[in-house]
């Protein structure tokens, strides 16, 4: 293996364990700032029977997995989004390890991928978006756009403000349906993708919103008029954005206009 191809390997690797060591604490603040509880105390532990995890119950994935996906005393099932989150954020991580152009903007990504997943969860166990975690993480994620170049400030100011624009008449329109915890979350992709990225994430979360709904209610999961969380398709229509979004434009407009 060539010298370039083995630090790569490294980088990828180094950043998919960091990122599901994050992945296991955001999804701890994801399910208790919702609550109004502390993120420092008390120490993790089984929402059902209060017992303090130890060490080797708290590694990313591994653990849940060795424990069947149960609490070691009471045999409680824990849910597969703790794994799935962990594993989100490891491979995030190591995709942002291996593509930033500079540790700045690596920083950058790395703190909008955790408030997306944060969110997620807090959508996931609450059909909430808390104005604690959106709104300062829109000025953080604002200013690390800008700094990591990202998006030029014009460009991440008019995405925020477009973005969220959006998300307010879509809310007006769909008389609540569309909530506005989801424009506010959408101030801080419209900072990190730009006005047209975040618009595309969009698109691509109402269509798999759309897809995946429904098979849910074909499969007998859902119920017909049953609410069900959004932000998971934000989050999907994201991430498809930043790592296809040209290749999907590109196919697109091919579609649509013809030629090469």
């Amino acid at each position: 293996m060539a010298a370039g191809e083995a630090w790569t390997t490294w980088w990828l690797w180094s950043g998919f364990c960091v990122g599901t060591l994050f992945g296991s604490f955001i999804h701890l603040v994801g399910w208790r700032v919702p609550r109004g509880e502390s993120i420092v105390r008390p120490r993790s532990h089984c929402p059902s029977c209060g017992r303090t995890l130890s060490a080797w119950e708290l590694v990313p994935v591994l653990s849940w997995l060795a424990l069947g996906g149960r609490c070691r005393t009471c045999r409680t099932p824990i849910p597969v989004r703790y794994p799935c989150v962990e594993l989100a954020a490891g491979t995030l991580f190591a995709l942002t390890a291996t593509h930033a152009a500079n540790p700045i903007a690596a920083v950058a990504w790395a703190v909008f991928w955790l408030l997306l997943l944060a969110v997620v969860v807090t959508d996931l166990t609450t059909m909430r978006v808390p104005d604690v975690l959106s709104l300062p993480g829109a000025g953080v994620v604002l200013v690390l756009s800008v700094v990591s170049g990202a998006q030029r400030p014009l460009a991440a100011v008019a995405g925020m403000a477009g973005c969220a624009l959006v998300l307010v008449l879509l809310h007006l329109v769909s008389r609540g349906q569309m909530g506005l915890g989801d424009a506010k979350l959408y101030l801080s992709i419209g900072a990190m993708l730009g006005f047209w990225g975040g618009l595309g994430s969009l698109v691509l979360a109402s269509a798999f919103g759309t897809v995946i709904g429904y098979g849910m209610r074909w499969a007998g999961w859902l119920k017909p008029r049953q609410p069900i969380p959004f932000v998971p398709f934000i989050a999907m229509g994201v991430v498809t954005v930043v790592w296809f979004g040209h290749p999907l434009t590109r196919w697109y407009l091919h579609a649509v206009f013809g030629g090469s």
